[in-house]
């Protein structure tokens, strides 16, 4: 929608906000202001529902990336594990273990030759899933509690629109039928 929509939808939030976040990297209001601006016609509850889906959203991506670097630092401290006593013993960083299981493959072997014979960086992975196996759940139960969240929100959100909708559609019927009472009213063949 146009920056009217998402300055009026701004200004109806301001005294009532309800979430505070410090968040340095501007994700949430980014969220945010996508959510306002794609509002039709804004007004307080909701303009309240997306700050809720925004909050929702943004907890959400945090989670997701918690049980990433859960996984990354299990997998970082298996091949610690694996590779003491190699003589060019090298820890790896959570990152180094992403960037090699994302595809860089240099940094891949590199991990792979530090590691005892016989093991690889995928089996170094699923040793870590067993290990942190709770912390994952943990993890896990709190992205789909975000995701119900935002289901429960956007179909509040919804039923509001659809109100208005519904309301704007039965507008348009009604003036409908008086224009055919008004037509057969004044039918220029009985003149």
């Amino acid at each position: 929608m146009s920056n009217d929509t998402l300055k009026k939808a701004l200004q109806i939030l301001k005294p009532i906000r309800t979430v505070n976040l410090d968040d340095p990297s501007g994700q949430f209001e980014s969220i945010l202001n996508g959510l306002l601006s794609d509002l039709e016609t804004p007004n307080t509850l909701s303009v309240l529902l997306c700050e809720q889906i925004a909050e929702s959203v943004y907890w959400l991506r945090r989670h997701v990336d918690d049980k990433n670097e859960i996984m990354m630092e299990a997998t970082a401290n298996v091949i610690k594990d694996l590779s003491g006593g190699f003589g060019s013993h090298r820890d790896y960083s959570s990152q180094d273990i992403a960037r090699a299981l994302g595809g860089d493959q240099a940094l891949k072997d590199q991990i792979e030759k530090s590691i005892a014979k016989g093991n690889t960086l995928e089996g170094c992975r699923s040793r870590a899933f067993i290990k942190s196996a709770k912390e994952i759940r943990i993890a896990d139960d709190l992205i789909q509690r975000q995701m119900l969240n935002i289901r429960h929100l956007q179909k509040g959100l919804d039923s509001i629109d659809l109100k208005k909708r519904i309301l704007k559609r039965m507008d348009l019927e009604i003036k409908g039928i008086e224009d055919k009472l008004l037509a057969i009213e004044h039918d220029p063949k009985k003149d």
